[in-house]
């Protein structure tokens, strides 16, 4: 879409230009690089033959608590593309 940026986020990651991805979309940023940490977790845990990580349940209040804070980063990643859409184009 025209104001998201994370097309453009994801070159400039995986061109190594960490600061330009990040400019691009903050919240793309995060996620390509939490996906790549979790990549490397489980090739090592593959490879290595070793026991998985376990989430344990969450309740009722943690999962709201949980919706409520993916909305606030949501709305407050939306406002920064909207504020800084001119700046990179």
């Amino acid at each position: 879409c025209l104001t998201c940026g994370a097309t453009r986020s994801a070159i400039e990651f995986f061109h190594g230009h960490f600061l330009n991805a990040w400019k691009w979309n903050p919240l793309a940023f995060i996620s390509y690089r939490a996906l790549s940490i979790f990549n490397v977790y489980a090739a090592v845990v593959l490879v290595a033959r070793l026991p998985r990580l376990r989430v344990t349940p969450i309740s009722a209040a943690g999962k709201n608590v949980a919706r409520a804070f993916v909305l606030i980063v949501l709305t407050v990643n939306w406002i920064y593309l909207l504020t800084h859409a001119r700046a990179f184009a």
